[in-house]
């Protein structure tokens, strides 16, 4: 009962802020002098797992322009249109967990990600409130969508999908594996499906 009066008052603020102004939206792609920046940083064997946001800090580039430039064992990058068909797509993952930095706080929810649909009532894509965690998402300000599989120590792989956000932030990410333990063979095919998914989509940069 608790959770359902508190998701429905959250719905309501959501309802009331849905036409919020949009972020100042960012640069997408990175400029030759910024790969060149970018491909270095990641030369370097202890910058092989850094995640966009981590890299963005020591070069001051925004993330979503590291994403564009950075190199990867498989790497894919999309427009927030096909937000819906990615999300449905990672929600098949067994093990994975859900990652949210903000203000230097980071938030792990080490669950499945939940479905969703889109309300009818406002911009937000709404997780179902009977899952392990809820939400309500804007993908209408998201700028790009990118599947990234990270090379790691010891010839490990180090697979996501980052959701950026206007002004070229990570907004939030979803991570396989890591604290939610190893992802198996079926699992890698999951994420598989889901990088092919985004690279069917068109890329959000040229070449």
């Amino acid at each position: 009962m608790l959770k359902s009066f508190l998701m429905a008052a959250v719905a309501t603020i959501a309802i009331a802020n849905s036409g919020g102004a949009h972020a100042e939206t960012a640069p997408l792609c990175a400029t030759p002098d910024q790969a060149i920046e970018v491909q270095a940083v990641y030369k370097v064997s202890s910058g092989a797992r850094l995640v966009p946001a981590m890299a963005a800090r020591q070069l001051d580039i925004p993330e979503v322009v590291i994403a564009s430039a950075m190199p990867a064992v498989d790497i894919a990058g999309t427009s927030a249109e096909g937000f819906e068909d990615i999300w449905t797509s990672v929600t098949q993952w067994e093990k994975a967990f859900t990652l949210i930095i903000k203000e230097g706080h980071v938030f792990e929810i080490d669950s499945a990600v939940p479905a969703g649909k889109r309300s009818e009532r406002s911009n937000y894509f709404n997780l179902d409130i009977d899952a392990p965690f809820g939400g309500h998402i804007r993908s209408d300000q998201m700028s790009a969508i990118y599947a990234l599989a990270l090379p790691g120590r010891g010839g490990s792989v180090a697979r996501s999908i980052h959701f950026f956000d206007q002004s070229g932030v990570t907004a939030f990410s979803v991570v396989m594996g890591g604290e939610a333990g190893q992802p198996d063979e079926a699992d890698i095919k999951r994420f598989d499906a889901t990088m092919d998914l985004v690279k069917s989509m068109g890329s959000v940069c040229p070449g």
